[in-house]
């Protein structure tokens, strides 16, 4: 096999594994995804990550080095740095700009030092007292400059547990990024219409809220309230086993109505659908079972965002549900209470290749700000502590 310069993607996720190989022109070379059926499971993990590099290799006649993975967890959190400096004379922006970035970033990493950083986002620029929303490319010389920094970290440790799950397959992490916010980056331009976003992943055993206004990153938040919750409670209320509401939560997915079978069915759920019947499990039940977890994930997501009191007020909010544990929305007509007075509450079907595809198209776009990609300049940190000002909300 011959080295290559694809581009693999990996969703590292509690339940489904999915790898995507692509070439220079972003076509998709390989896709599969494979299931694990036990969540922390660190030998499954190995193998089905090993099965699905060896697919790869074989279908695309190449090795597959450098990868980018995409992981979330509830124990992600963010950090915000304002920047400020007042220059003595004017100074190229380009020459002053990219040692604040590796300075700053050295910063958190002093400050933090059992994290990791994941993302470092620039959220605006003051340059000459005037605000950019996105690098000014015609500054040339500045006097002044203030930079808003956005900085997304997880525990070193389980950045390290996931680094080694690669390392025994000989794959070195080219890129590691939050599947969370990978795909709200992507999903965004869906939804170019409406000034204020949310985009609300419900995922296995966490819910990852990120907030757009006006197409910017505005927060990110993680709760550990996920899918499997919603399974529990069902579980509870039901008086079924696990697996059997996981299959009544899918089967409901599928039926607005009511439940019903046919003797000729031969399904997985049609077994599960027949106790359902024969306990007299009705759909308003389930319904309050679902929503009233629901309504709970979408409440602690916002309580923990610094923006959740102006939403209050805004009336123009559109939350858009995505991940696994949202698929129970689709095709079907919950109606959410909410206090924050949505203006549209939407599902956004995704599908694997897609969440790959949006991986693809971070690593493309959005990292030309990791400190990791610039030169350093300056090896001792010094002047510049004294004008920053940390803000961490995780």
């Amino acid at each position: 096999m011959i080295k290559n310069n694809h581009s693999t993607i990996i969703d590292f996720g509690s339940r489904e594994l999915r790898l995507g190989v692509f070439d220079n022109k972003l076509s998709k070379l390989f896709f599969q995804s494979k299931e694990i059926s036990q969540k922390d499971n660190y030998e499954e993990y190995l193998k089905s990550i090993n099965f699905l590099i060896r697919e790869a290799e074989n279908k695309i006649s190449a090795h597959l080095e450098n990868i980018t993975v995409l992981y979330d967890t509830s124990e992600i959190f963010t950090i915000d740095l304002s920047i400020k400096k007042k220059m003595d004379q004017k100074i190229i922006f380009k020459d002053v700009y990219s040692s604040i970035i590796l300075e700053a970033n050295q910063l958190i990493k002093d400050c933090y030092i059992n994290k990791k950083i994941i993302h470092l986002i620039i959220k605006k620029y003051i340059v000459n007292d005037k605000e950019f929303l996105n690098m000014p490319d015609e500054m040339s010389k500045l006097n002044s400059l203030i930079l808003e920094i956005k900085f997304i970290c997880l525990p070193y440790n389980l950045y390290k547990n996931v680094i080694e799950t690669f390392k025994k397959n000989n794959l070195k992490i080219l890129n590691f990024f939050s599947s969370s916010l990978v795909k709200s980056f992507k999903y965004i331009d869906f939804f170019k219409e409406n000034k204020f976003v949310a985009f609300l992943d419900i995922g296995l055993d966490r819910t990852t809220i990120i907030f757009f206004i006006n197409q910017k990153l505005e927060c990110l938040n993680s709760i550990p309230i996920g899918g499997n919750h919603i399974s529990k409670d069902i579980s509870q209320i039901m008086k079924l086993n696990l697996d059997e509401s996981e299959k009544l939560k899918k089967t409901f997915n599928r039926s607005e109505i009511d439940f019903s079978y046919s003797e000729t069915d031969s399904n997985d759920n049609t077994d599960i659908i027949k106790k359902i019947i024969g306990k007299n499990i009705s759909i308003d039940l389930l319904k309050k079972v679902v929503l009233t977890r629901v309504e709970e994930i979408i409440e602690l997501s916002f309580k923990g965002i610094s923006v959740s009191n102006n939403i209050e007020k805004q009336h123009n909010l559109n939350l858009v549900l995505i991940g696994n544990g949202a698929k129970i929305f689709n095709k079907n007509s919950f109606q959410i209470e909410d206090k924050y007075n949505f203006k549209e509450i939407n599902y956004y079907e995704e599908n694997d290749l897609e969440i790959c595809t949006a991986g693809l198209m971070f690593e493309k776009n959005f990292i030309d700000e990791d400190p990791q990609k610039l030169k350093k300049k300056q090896k001792k940190l010094g002047f510049f502590h004294r004008f920053f000002n940390i803000f961490g909300n995780g």
